[in-house]
């Protein structure tokens, strides 16, 4: 078996010297899903190994793993220097790989949850001023309850992870009550499914935290739900949670970025993000992500007058006004690109952006990019040298802290995006793999595209069908890749198109719910079944 990966790998003995018979493993969840920086976990595997030639890796090779005794659960080891976040996991052998799974690199003491704790009454005992609870709401009519202790004065967070990142097939409802269990606090949807809810004390006391969930298919089940596959992280904290920061993003290739804090708890103000990281970490419970964007980043108290340059990224929040307006200067026959980027950032803006001319005509109002993505993406040209008012606004004209947003302005670019839909393939032996792609055109990308496959093995090869500039070959592509035979082999591969006209290279990506975009693939060549 070739190798060609300098990512962490972890081994074990092959029975019996012969893989026949054996199966790719599946790894489709671990329980916990996550864990503190510098401690070390047992994670259950949803799934199953796959044979005891099994192996297990880390993208970025940080968490150090191993599968304990019965290999129906791994060891991970999380260094104290671990990047907070999302860490992806991978299982194989030399029948195929199991899908990325993820798992939560926390900064702050987790626990896991014990039951029975359905009742207030049951409800285990946490610490503040940071806790972060893995959880399983395992079986139908499940309710996890959590007490904690308030001065008067003092807010809670609570948040959790569960259906957007960790897969859960659930949608969980959060409260908060008092000592009598009455609910002064509850969420069911904040920014996606998964809840958030905060509550401040009016004295101090014993208050309870408790969640339960209904499936995030809805079924005919009248009730609340739960499974092994409930899985949940609930973060509960009195101390300093980043909503966001101001600016909300910076531009690439910047060095260090000095930002002001938005969130609950917040005593320090300002933080300072390094050049060389895009995670805010250091006193908050929860890790802060801040994007890069090409254009250069303003904030609202930074303009010097309502006229906003071409190209720029503006930061702004909507607050008591609920309508921001701005000015733009147009020649006739300038197009530009605006987006306005909200709920990739957490925000609870859903933005409606409306852009008239001097005489105050509407020229165009835009909403949702799709069904599923309430941000915003338009191109005008201006019809004549002006001065335009860009307007923004909620579409339910909401406003506060939460509701904030980047409005980015420059001329459109043409661009393409391919995809794929998973990142593990397994090629037979003396057989062939077909991996279908998706092609996404925008801003009249009308390059023709070849595709290239780096890191296979001699004995495999590839050949993919080219992406025309138009038809159905310029919204979808395949890669065949065919095994000639030879020894079995596992390893990482990476797929890249090439523009034909410009040359230009970039990557294939699968797109993970965590908002990362991976370019590295797992390939299994399956070596011929011994004789």
């Amino acid at each position: 078996m070739v190798n060609r990966i300098s990512l962490l790998l972890t081994a074990v003995c092959i029975l019996g010297g012969s893989v026949a018979g054996f199966e790719a493993p599946v790894l489709n969840r671990l329980t916990p899903g996550g864990g503190q920086r510098g401690s070390t976990v047992t994670a259950r595997i949803d799934g199953k190994a796959g044979s005891d030639a099994a192996s297990v890796m880390s993208i970025g090779g940080e968490l150090q793993l191993q599968f304990t005794e019965k290999r129906d659960a791994l060891q991970i080891v999380i260094p104290s220097d671990a990047s907070p976040g999302v860490h992806w996991i991978r299982l194989w052998n030399e029948q195929g790989a199991s899908e990325l799974c993820p798992f939560i690199v926390g900064v702050i003491p987790e626990i896991t949850e014990q039951e029975s704790n359905d009742r207030l009454a049951e409800a285990v005992a946490l610490q503040l001023p940071g806790v972060t609870v893995n959880g399983v709401l395992e079986k139908s009519n499940d309710v996890d309850s959590f007490a904690v202790q308030l001065n008067s004065g003092e807010t809670l967070v609570a948040s959790m992870t569960a259906n957007r990142i960790l897969g859960s097939p659930m949608d969980a409802v959060l409260q908060i009550t008092d000592p009598a269990g009455i609910v002064v606090a509850q969420n069911d949807d904040d920014v996606t499914s998964d809840p958030l809810a905060t509550f401040t004390a009016p004295q101090d006391g014993t208050w309870h935290v408790r969640t339960f969930a209904f499936p995030s298919a809805p079924n005919s089940t009248i009730g609340f739900a739960g499974a092994a596959t409930y899985v949940y992280r609930l973060t509960l904290s009195t101390d300093a949670v980043v909503h966001h920061t101001e600016p909300l993003v910076r531009q690439q290739g910047t060095g260090d970025q000095r930002v002001f804090l938005r969130g609950w708890n917040i005593t320090v103000p300002e933080a300072v993000l390094a050049a060389d990281s895009e995670v805010l970490t250091g006193q908050f419970a929860l890790p802060r992500v801040v994007r890069s964007v090409s254009e250069p980043v303003f904030s609202e108290d930074q303009l010097q007058t309502e006229v906003l340059p071409i190209p720029s990224a503006l930061c702004g929040r909507l607050m008591d006004e609920r309508t921001d307006e701005f000015l733009i200067d147009v020649t006739k026959g300038m197009r530009l690109r605006f987006r306005v980027e909200s709920r990739r950032h957490d925000s609870l803006m859903d933005p409606v952006l409306r852009i008239h001319d001097s005489a105050g005509r509407q020229l165009q109002e835009s909403d949702d990019i799709s069904g599923t993505d309430s941000d915003i993406d338009l191109v005008l040209t201006a019809a004549a040298d002006d001065r335009l008012k860009v307007s923004l606004t909620d579409r339910f004209l909401a406003a506060g802290e939460r509701y904030y947003y980047v409005l980015r302005i420059s001329e459109p670019q043409p661009e393409c995006e391919v995809t794929t839909a998973g990142t593990a393939f397994m090629v037979p032996a003396d057989g062939e793999l077909k991996i279908p792609l998706t092609v996404t055109r925008l801003q009249g990308y009308s390059e023709k595209l070849s595709f290239q496959i780096s890191g296979l093995p001699e004995h495999v090869s590839a050949t993919a069908t080219v992406s025309e500039k138009s038809g159905d070959t310029a919204k979808k592509a395949e890669v065949t890749l065919k095994n000639v035979g030879g020894a079995g082999w596992s390893g990482e591969i990476q797929i890249r198109a090439t523009g034909e006209e410009s040359g230009a290279e970039f990557a294939v990506v699968w797109n993970a719910p965590d908002g990362s975009r991976q370019q590295r693939f797992w390939l299994t060549a399956v070596a011929p079944a011994a004789k």
